[in-house]
């Protein structure tokens, strides 16, 4: 099971990156327009994206955050120390569950209040954050034995 949880999570993950790249390079969708795209995936009001760069380093995260699950599950071998593995998925895990609980604050609705953004937070990207750190959970309960 853990071994499907793993893969699903890469998957999401990356093509979650593969958006960020996509970004990076110039692509605006799933929006019309730059302004439209930076309303839709920003939410704090910007009309433009943020830079390239900045872009570029997060799709790169990402990927790394993808690729985990699957060193947690022991589908990749890992050079690490098992407990480093597992030390960083629980870190991971963290980040998600506090940005999943953290869109639900006011101090976050009144930040990022743009719409589309608003609501595909509070749809989407919120739950997926929390279903995100239940996976990563559920990687780290396994402990420092694959």
């Amino acid at each position: 099971m853990s071994t499907i949880i793993a893969i699903l999570m890469c998957a999401v993950l990356g093509a979650i990156a593969a958006a960020h790249a996509w970004w990076a390079m110039g692509g605006i969708w799933p929006a019309t327009d730059a302004a439209t795209l930076a309303r839709g995936v920003v939410g704090d009001g910007r009309t433009r994206m943020p830079p390239a760069g900045l872009t570029v380093v997060v799709a790169l995260a990402l990927v790394m955050v993808a690729v985990w699950p699957l060193l947690l599950a022991g589908v990749l071998a890992s050079p690490l120390p098992r407990v480093l593995v597992v030390g960083v998925g629980a870190a991971i895990g963290a980040v998600f569950l506090l940005r999943g609980f953290a869109g639900y604050s006011s101090a976050w609705r009144r930040r990022f209040r743009v719409e589309p953004f608003a609501t595909r937070d509070v749809r989407y990207f919120l739950p997926l954050c929390l279903v995100l750190a239940a996976g990563y959970a559920a990687l780290v309960s396994q402990g420092v034995s694959p």
